[in-house]
């Protein structure tokens, strides 16, 4: 393959395979020789040679029937069915009643996107293009790559919108893993757990980074609780988890605070 590079999708790959995955960047780079279907064959093994001859059928098989590529001329003998690129009057370009092809939306449902969100973005999908006026012989495989990144963007977009903590909020695996770098086992992090929930609740400050916030919290907990030596008036107050006030005295009471800055 030279000096080519590779790139290709991750959903792709998990979708329809690895091996597909590479054959269809090649043929998106327009390396490939799509005229029929020896030529493709052919065209494959000399730019992937690591791809045995049973992979390169079977992908090619898989691509088509799914609408990714598309074969000119069929050699028939090889029991081979090709379907046809779009025959739109204007050539490849998009029009405003092309729809995705039964295969497209069987891949697209594998993700479980709501319909809602699959008619609304394919509207935009078909309003981009057809102000753009290009042409294209992968509107189907075009459409899937948009889709999906426009449904990770929306399952990516709460996370960036601030909010106040729940009572329930844990932090997530890489916190602990940060922690452990500082020699503070996940036990002893999740000490300062209820007292973290407990004073942000009080507070009501929305943020997007609470795993950062306790991890600070922990840290700074930890050095206090190490410096306070044999010095028991402090160190009641920070030894979460040994209660001997009622619920409504510990929550009015942020003596334990005071040496810390949580902003």
């Amino acid at each position: 393959m030279g000096d080519k590079k590779i790139s290709f999708s991750k959903e792709v790959a998990e979708t329809l395979g690895l091996e597909s995955a590479i054959i269809l960047d090649l043929f998106n780079q327009n390396i490939l020789n799509n005229n029929s279907y020896d030529d493709l064959f052919s065209s494959i093994k000399e730019n992937a040679k690591y791809l045995s001859a049973a992979k390169i059928k079977s992908s090619i098989d898989k691509l088509v029937k799914y609408n990714f590529i598309n074969v000119h001329n069929t050699n028939k003998t090889e029991n081979f069915v090709v379907r046809s690129a779009s025959k739109n009057t204007d050539s490849n370009s998009l029009s405003d009643n092309w729809m995705p092809s039964k295969e497209t939306n069987e891949v697209i449902a594998m993700t479980k996107m709501p319909e809602e969100f699959i008619s609304l973005k394919l509207k935009e999908f078909k309003i981009y293009w057809i102000e753009r006026g290009q042409q294209k012989n992968n509107w189907n495989s075009t459409f899937i790559d948009f889709i999906r990144r426009e449904w990770a963007k929306e399952i990516n977009s709460n996370k960036t919108v601030p909010h106040v903590i729940d009572e329930n909020w844990y932090p997530d695996d890489d916190v602990f893993d940060i922690l452990n770098l500082s020699e503070i086992t996940k036990d002893s992090a999740l000490k300062y757990l209820s007292e973290f929930i407990l004073y942000w609740k009080d507070k009501g400050a929305a943020f997007t980074t609470w795993n950062s916030k306790f991890i600070d919290h922990v840290k700074r907990r930890h050095i206090l609780n190490n410096n306070l030596g044999d010095n028991e008036e402090d160190k009641k107050y920070s030894e979460p988890g040994k209660y001997k006030q009622d619920f409504k005295t510990r929550k009015n009471d942020n003596t334990w605070a005071k040496e810390i800055n949580l902003e």
